[in-house]
C-alpha cells in the first residue's frame, strides 16, 4: 500500500476542518498564527498540514490576482455514451483548461477555460476544446465577469480567530477590478512554480527558479501588492462536510446582473460566480452539505433575487480537475496541471 493511501486511513476532524477554514482566509499564514488562531501548537499545525497534503486532502495554489489580465469562459460537452470520463482527462491535461466537472444533463462534461487574451480564449473555446475525440457537439459561453473569491467559508472558525489569520490580500476585490496589468517572464515562472505548492517557502522557490531569496520575496510582495497574484486553499470537500456540488444557470436582467453577481459570490456556499455572454447569463456552482439543500439555496435565491430565473440545473457526478489539480472520485488530489494562461495551443486527444 503506498504511502498516500495509508495517509488516507485517518479521517479529516474538526481541528483539520478549522485549520482548513483558517486557510481559508489566509493560504500563506505561518504556522505559528495558524497555531495560536487555533490553539495548538505551529509544530500540530504543521503536522496536520502536511498530512492532509500528504494524502490529497487539501493544497494551495496560486490564482490570478484581481488586477491580472484575463479571459474566461466556460464550454459543456455532449459525449459519446461511456467516453465522459476519457473526454474529460483529456482536457484536464491541457494547461488552459483549470476545471473539468462531470454533470447530470444532457451535456455531461463541463471545463473551465482561462486564456491570457480574447483571441487565445476564441481558439480554444472554438478550436480545441470541442474537438476532442468522443465529444459529440459543445456549448460555449464567454465570461464577461467574475464576481467569486477564494476565500470560502467553512463556518469552522469564528470571528477572531478569522481576523487573527488575515493576510495582505484580504483587501483584493476579486469581482469588479480592472483586469490590466500582464505578468513579465520572472513573474509568470513565480506564479507557475505556486501552482504546485502555493505554500512553498521562499528558500525552496529560489532554489527551484534559480534567483535570490530576496529576489523571490520581493517579487511576490510585488505581485500580491498590485493585485496580480492571490491564493486558494482547496481539500477533499466531501470530508470536510461538503459533499454535494452543483451548477446553475442562471437569467438575470441584464439591470441587475452586477448586484446579483456580488450578492450571490458572497455566499459562503458560493465556489463560482460568473457572468457570461447569453440567455443563461450567470453561472453560479454551490457547494453543500447534501444534495436536498438545494431547495434551501432556491429559496434564497427567490427571496434575495426575485427577478432572477433558473434556467438549468447540473449536480456534479465526478471531479476530474479543480484548478489545476487532477482529481479522483472522491476528491482526492492525485497530481497537477499547472493552470498557465498563457501556454502555446496543444490540440487535446483520446
Amino acid at each position: 500500500m503506498s504511502g498516500v493511501d495509508q495517509t488516507r486511513k485517518h479521517p479529516v476532524d474538526e481541528v483539520d476542518v478549522a485549520l482548513l477554514d483558517a486557510l481559508h482566509v489566509n493560504p500563506r499564514v505561518s504556522f505559528e498564527r495558524l497555531g495560536a488562531a487555533l490553539g495548538i501548537t505551529p509544530g500540530t499545525a504543521a503536522r496536520r498540514w502536511r498530512r492532509l497534503v500528504a494524502s490529497g486532502h487539501a493544497w494551495v495554489s496560486s490564482v490570478p490576482g484581481p488586477r491580472l489580465a484575463m479571459t474566461f469562459g466556460v464550454c459543456e460537452i455532449e459525449v459519446r455514451p461511456g467516453r465522459a470520463d476519457e473526454v474529460g482527462r483529456a482536457l484536464a491535461a491541457l494547461p488552459q483548461v483549470a476545471s473539468v466537472y462531470l454533470t447530470s444533463g444532457e451535456y455531461a462534461v463541463h471545463a473551465m477555460v482561462f486564456a491570457g487574451d480574447m483571441a487565445s480564449l476564441g481558439a480554444l473555446l472554438l478550436d480545441e476544446v470541442p474537438r476532442v475525440a468522443g465529444a459529440v457537439r459543445a456549448r460555449t459561453h464567454v465570461g464577461t465577469g467574475w464576481f467569486s473569491g477564494t476565500r470560502w467559508r467553512l463556518g469552522a472558525i469564528d470571528g477572531d480567530q478569522r481576523r487573527s489569520v488575515t493576510g495582505a490580500e484580504a483587501g483584493q476585490d476579486q469581482r469588479l477590478a480592472e483586469r490590466s496589468l500582464v505578468f513579465d517572464a520572472p513573474e509568470r515562472e513565480l506564479y507557475l512554480a505556486l501552482q504546485h505548492d502555493g505554500r512553498a517557502g521562499y528558500q525552496d522557490l529560489a532554489r527551484t527558479l534559480g534567483v535570490p531569496e530576496h529576489q523571490v520575496r520581493r517579487r511576490m510582495a510585488s505581485l500580491v501588492r498590485r493585485g496580480m497574484l492571490a491564493f486558494r486553499t482547496d481539500f477533499t470537500r466531501g470530508e470536510g462536510g461538503w459533499p454535494a456540488e452543483l451548477a446553475l444557470w442562471l437569467s438575470v436582467p441584464g439591470d441587475q446582473l452586477e448586484r446579483a453577481g456580488v450578492e450571490l459570490g458572497g455566499w459562503p456556499e458560493t465556489r463560482v460566480c460568473m457572468s457570461v455572454a447569453g440567455a443563461a447569463n450567470l453561472l453560479l456552482m454551490v457547494q453543500l452539505h447534501r444534495l436536498d439543500g438545494l431547495g434551501a439555496v432556491l429559496d434564497r435565491l427567490c427571496a434575495t433575487l426575485p427577478a432572477v430565473r433558473v434556467v438549468d440545473q447540473r449536480v456534479v457526478l465526478r471531479p476530474v480537475k479543480s484548478w489545476g489539480r487532477l482529481l479522483d472520485a472522491s476528491w482526492h488530489a492525485t497530481g497537477v496541471v499547472p493552470v498557465d494562461l498563457w501556454a502555446p495551443p496543444h490540440r487535446a486527444e483520446v
